[in-house]
């Protein structure tokens, strides 16, 4: 465990902290988890542009597509099916966070472990991209065969409009993509020097990111501690499940791309996807997405260990 691991993890949990039992520091920071979010998709665009993008989707083809495939289609399949078995209530967040792109943090956690950094960084694009159309259309159809089944449907808000929240996306993850299009474009001095400086940068911004997010939850949590503890317990389950979900597919993978699958599962953007169940969601698919921050950044420790075992064949 390095310097910089210590540092993301302290600086992420005492920043959560700070959230709930300092609301007052958040008072300026309203605005801040959309615009936070905008900037980290900002930086994970900026890594690889729009040729970049093409010559490395027929490079690594089959490996994204599957990857693609099973990060924004089966696996929240499976974490539906297992969430309702062993925790129900939190089985619509499991859906949910289960079907987000891949996370912006994915990228750092990757050069971190020497992975496939390439392969991170197409996906967190292709899955990032495909998320205002895939994420409505896995909600309509997965709601509707349930019906057709006979089984419980989704418990989809009444008022949920499914095209408005996928022009939310829209707007939310295309604004950054353009930008990053055009800073590579005519600012590519700019550009190395915000990737130079992308750790500390992006630090800073889950820090305050965090603040802004668990200080609209501090009454809740500290008059509800059970609640937390119950979105905490739901998050690590998913975090877990995701997790195992990767191995079995992996197993005759390269070290370096194995390890890119594994951190592609379980490094998620659940800050976008909690601002969408904050937006189109109930509290608790928001409080889940948000207390995945913890298992998020204690993955790094497992990532850690699991780099250093002796590559499979």
């Amino acid at each position: 465990m390095n310097f910089r691991d210590l540092v993301m993890v302290f600086s992420s949990l005492a920043s959560m902290a700070a959230g709930v039992f300092l609301p007052q520091l958040a008072a300026p920071l309203v605005a801040m988890p959309r615009l936070i979010l905008i900037f980290m998709l900002f930086m994970s665009f900026l890594a690889v542009g729009v040729e970049e993008l093409r010559q490395e989707t027929r490079t690594m083809a089959v490996p994204l597509c599957l990857l693609t495939f099973y990060r924004l289609v089966l696996l929240p399949i499976l974490c539906l099916a297992v969430f309702r078995l062993i925790m129900p209530q939190f089985a619509l967040g499991a859906f949910l966070l289960a079907a987000s792109p891949v996370g912006v943090m994915a990228a750092v956690f990757s050069l971190m472990l020497r992975a496939n950094t390439a392969l991170i960084l197409v996906a967190n694009i292709a899955t990032s991209l495909l998320l205002p159309l895939s994420l409505p259309a896995m909600l309509s159809l997965t709601d509707s065969a349930l019906r057709l089944l006979g089984l419980t449907p989704l418990s989809l808000p009444p008022h949920l409009e499914l095209g408005h929240m996928g022009l939310s996306l829209a707007v939310t993850i295309l604004l950054p993509f353009a930008a990053a299009h055009l800073t590579r474009t005519y600012w590519n001095k700019l550009r190395r020097t915000l990737l130079r400086q992308q750790f500390p940068l992006l630090t800073v911004a889950i820090a305050v990111s965090n603040i802004s997010i668990f200080s609209n939850y501090g009454d809740v949590l500290l008059k509800s501690p059970s609640f937390i503890f119950q979105a905490l317990g739901a998050s690590c389950l998913l975090c877990v499940l995701m997790t195992l979900a990767a191995l079995p597919i992996t197993r005759h993978m390269t070290r370096q791309t194995r390890l890119a699958f594994l951190i592609s599962f379980g490094v998620i953007n659940n800050v976008l996807l909690m601002i969408v169940c904050m937006e189109f969601f109930s509290a608790t698919e928001a409080l889940m997405a948000a207390a995945y921050l913890v298992p998020l950044y204690i993955l790094l420790f497992y990532y850690r260990l699991y780099s250093r075992e002796p590559a499979q064949t």
